[in-house]
C-alpha cells in the first residue's frame, strides 16, 4: 500500500508564505481584510453588504416605516470570516 502525499515534496517555509501571501492578496483585491496571519494560516474577515436598492424603494413604499428595520441591519451588519491555510505540500485550502 502507497501513501497519496509520497510523490508530493514538502515545500519550505518560505515557499508556503508565498504561496499564502498570493492567496490572501487574491481575496484582499475582492474586499476582504486580513485580521491575523502566521506560519501557514491567515484569517480574514468583512462585513456584509446591505442591498442599498431595494430597501430605499421599501422606505418609500412604506412611507419611511421601513427606515426602521434599514437602520437596525445598518447597526447589526454580519461579520464573514475565512481561514486559509496552505499545508506542507502547498495545497490551500479555505474555511469559512
Amino acid at each position: 500500500m502507497t501513501d497519496a502525499n509520497a510523490g508530493r515534496a514538502l515545500l519550505s517555509e518560505e515557499s508556503r508564505a508565498q504561496i499564502l501571501n498570493a492567496e490572501v492578496a487574491r481575496y484582499a483585491q475582492q474586499g476582504w481584510t486580513v485580521n491575523a496571519v502566521s506560519p501557514g494560516q491567515a484569517v480574514l474577515s468583512r462585513v456584509r453588504r446591505m442591498g442599498w436598492f431595494w430597501n430605499t424603494v421599501g422606505v418609500f413604499i412604506t412611507a419611511g416605516l421601513w427606515l426602521i428595520y434599514v437602520i437596525y441591519r445598518a447597526l447589526n451588519r454580519k461579520t464573514d470570516t475565512l481561514i486559509i491555510t496552505v499545508d506542507p505540500s502547498g495545497r490551500v485550502r479555505t474555511q469559512a
